[in-house]
Parts: structure tokens; C-alpha cells; sequence
């Protein structure tokens, strides 16, 4: 089940999912991570790591995508997918972590190719 942060939108040749990103500081260094993808980028600033997870994400979902990778990686992080009758990929159920350097969250929007 998704949490109220995630949700899934389906196109022709792509499905959009809004996933959950945690913002959390260690030291001096501002860190976006997302839990679904085990994924995570760095910056000086909030928006520096906001900006350069996106950065990041775009770069996976490419690289996996021409890998052919993509499926099992995300089948090896606890998605499901339903081919049946059209594809569609549930994101692993987000268990609450009590992260001590928790600054927020933010809901990060990624299409996936199928």
C-alpha cells in the first residue's frame, strides 16, 4: 500500500511514481535518501541535495533502463509488479525510521519505462 507521499500515474509508455525522499543532515553535509531505492545524493544545502537527487534519479532510471536491469533490481528492493493487464509497479511498503538527523521529507516524482 502506498503512503500518502507516494502515488502511481500511468501513460503509454511510462509509469510516473511519487516516491518518499527522507532529508537528513550529517554534519555539515545535507543528505536526500529514498528508502524505496535504497538511492541517496549529497549537498552543502537542502535544495544542493534535493537538486542533486534528481540529478541522480534521472541518471538510474537511464542506466538501469538500457541495462535491462531496472525490473530486478527494483523486484530485489521489494517492489511487485503486475504485468496483468497493464504493467504496474508498487514500491515496497515505507516502514517509519526514526532517523535522529531528520530534517523533512519531500515526495520526488519518477517515471518509470515499461
Amino acid at each position: 500500500m502506498l503512503s500518502k507521499k507516494e502515488f502511481i500515474k500511468k501513460s503509454m509508455n511510462t509509469i510516473t511514481v511519487g516516491l518518499h525522499v527522507v532529508l537528513l543532515k550529517e554534519g555539515d553535509t545535507f543528505v536526500a535518501y529514498c528508502p524505496a531505492l535504497e538511492l541517496s545524493s549529497y549537498g552543502g544545502s537542502e535544495e544542493k541535495a534535493k537538486q542533486r537527487f534528481e540529478e541522480e534519479i534521472k541518471i538510474f532510471f537511464d542506466e538501469t533502463a538500457k541495462k535491462g536491469t531496472l525490473e530486478k533490481y527494483l523486484l530485489k528492493q521489494g517492489w511487485t509488479l503486475t504485468k496483468k493487464p497493464v504493467p504496474k509497479y508498487n514500491p515496497p511498503e515505507e516502514i517509519d525510521i526514526p532517523y535522529t538527523n531528520r530534517l523533512g521529507s519531500f515526495t520526488e516524482n519518477i517515471a518509470i519505462p515499461v
